[in-house]
């Protein structure tokens, strides 16, 4: 590689900010559009942290609970595991991460590199994880056997145990060891819109194109011309001096040869950039801001919600409750509550419990517990109907019959 490209390579870089986190190497060279682009920079597009944070907060959001079959009905787990109430020690200590921001940190990674690591720190008595540490992608290496299984290497050792290591992936090839980066196959097109970004910073700044020219009679030297660039700069360009009278000596002429923002299509391209991460990563495209095309599929943003908690939540929530699965006992799951993103309306709710009730699917007990309410005595009578006394209480007892009245005194 020549020294000119190194050096462009570390210009572009720099100009986003140097990060103590390692980045892939591959990422570093600029995009076609002068950008460098890596989970790092790729941040710095509002698209793809909003993406990335509307996913890992649903994800993390979820109550983890540990779930085992009874009469074929999948019961909570009491008490719970600890890998499942508290993998990342959060409640043992302030020192640790707690279970959501454990997951959270897990979930970025997978969205943007394709892979979450996690390194099992302790063992219960019985060997089974009782709590994990996130680890940073780079910092692991992944090769594949012969025989399809993985051996993982932290930090540039060899893991004797790989059942010591949680890896998560995203998108992945047929026989492949890691998961594909997002980042590395959209970098044109995130590229592309942290250009556009910067395009508007700078014209609104300073001016990102020739806004127009200085004419002069006479011919000028190179050295006369840029003092007459740079003085007529300072005292008109940038947003403290818009809108400010300028003056024009020595016959000079200004021609201006603006070019709106409408016009270099800047508008367009950061939109199209938002329509392009919502494809991208699955997310409705009214939750980045583009209410123009709410009612563009289904009956509007509603059923764009239902959509997004289908087509993209679901999976995401499936990949880490069978990553889970494998920590626990054998005969116990790990589910991720998704009832208050099932949550309506109060109207809308009410009315949906009232038809699982009538049609014998909810007791009244379990519909107060999903509304955070203590139960009720006889509350779990599934056959109970809703305007009358509960069915196990037996028919009502029968007023006792009237005293015979008494006999007629004998006749004289």
């Amino acid at each position: 590689m020549s020294l000119f490209r190194r050096a462009l390579e570390r210009r572009t870089v720099q100009q986003f900010g140097d990060s103590s986190i390692p980045t892939n190497g591959s990422l570093m060279t600029p995009t076609a559009s002068g950008v460098a682009v890596n989970e790092q920079t790729a941040m710095k597009l509002l698209a793809v942290h909003a993406c990335v944070r509307i996913i890992s907060s649903a994800l993390a959001g979820r109550p983890l609970r540990s779930m085992q079959a009874r009469d074929g009905v999948l019961v909570p787990v009491a008490p719970a595991p600890t890998i499942v109430s508290d993998p990342f020690g959060g409640l043992a200590s302030t020192r640790f991460p707690s279970r959501r921001a454990g997951l959270k940190q897990m979930a970025v990674s997978v969205l943007l590199r394709g892979n979450a690591y996690a390194f099992v720190l302790t063992r219960d008595y019985l060997g089974r994880p009782a709590r994990l540490m996130v680890l940073h992608p780079d910092r692991v290496r992944v090769e594949l056997d012969d025989d399809g299984s993985r051996t993982y290497y932290l930090d540039r050792q060899r893991v004797e145990n790989p059942e010591d290591i949680v890896h998560i992936t995203g998108l992945c090839m047929p026989g492949a060891a890691e998961g594909m980066s997002v980042i590395a196959y959209a970098r044109q097109s995130i590229g592309l819109g942290l250009a556009a970004e910067e395009f508007g910073a700078r014209f609104f700044g300073q001016g990102a194109h020739l806004t127009g020219v200085v004419e002069m009679e006479a011919n000028l030297d190179k050295g006369r011309a840029r003092e007459m660039r740079d003085a007529f700069e300072a005292s008109h360009s940038g947003l403290p001096n818009s809108h400010s009278i300028g003056v024009l000596t020595g016959g000079a002429k200004w021609k201006p040869i603006s070019v709106s923002p409408e016009d270099a299509q800047f508008l367009g391209t950061r939109a199209a950039a938002n329509l392009d991460m919502s494809m991208l990563f699955g997310v409705p495209p009214h939750m980045l801001g583009q209410i123009d095309r709410t009612t563009s599929w289904g009956t509007g943003i509603e059923q764009q919600a239902i959509g997004f908690r289908i087509w993209t939540l679901d999976d995401w929530l499936g990949t880490f409750e069978d990553a889970w699965t494998t920590l626990l006992p054998r005969g116990q799951y790990a589910r991720l509550d998704t009832t208050s993103l099932e949550r309506t309306d109060t109207s809308g709710r009410y009315s949906a419990y009232v038809q699982g009730r009538t049609a014998g699917l909810l007791t009244q007990n379990e519909i107060r517990a999903r509304e955070n309410l203590p139960p009720v005595d006889g509350g779990d009578d599934i056959n109970a109907p809703l305007n009358s006394a509960h069915a196990g209480d037996g028919p009502p007892e029968e007023p006792p019959p009237p005293d015979d009245p008494p006999a007629p005194p004998p006749k004289k």
